[in-house]
């Protein structure tokens, strides 16, 4: 694999993605900082913080997205120039009905490596 720093945030979305599709736990932990939070509708919670908080989140959502076809959408916005951290991604879960999410990440690069800060989803 690329090393992080070198990767875009297009690469390290599509990374992202491609983790979540092979079930890979480690490879997808690796592309968080270890502070990370993941804000997503499912629980009541104000964020899961840290890997050991969204480790479980990330295996539910690997087994939810078990032979589910997707479409990644990658917004081009004028939030990227204003913050070149932040990425938007737009994606189409497909697996019978239809289903729709907005997946905002946000980077940051600590000793030369980029990570996911947060992630914040969305059904829409």
């Amino acid at each position: 694999m690329k090393e992080r720093m070198s990767m875009t945030n297009e690469e390290m979305v599509m990374q992202y993605f491609k983790f979540i599709e092979n079930r890979d736990i480690e490879g997808i932990l690796e592309l968080f900082d270890y502070d990370a939070t993941i804000y997503e509708p499912f629980s009541k919670s104000n964020g899961l913080q840290g890997k050991s908080s969204i480790e479980p989140f990330l295996r539910v959502a690997m087994m939810a997205n078990s032979k589910m076809k997707r479409t990644i959408e990658i917004l081009k916005s004028s939030d990227a120039k204003s913050d070149p951290n932040k990425l938007v991604a737009l994606i189409t879960f497909q697996k019978g009905d239809k289903a729709r999410g907005r997946f905002t990440f946000e980077f940051i690069s600590n000793e030369n490596i980029k990570k996911i800060k947060s992630l914040h989803i969305e059904f829409l």
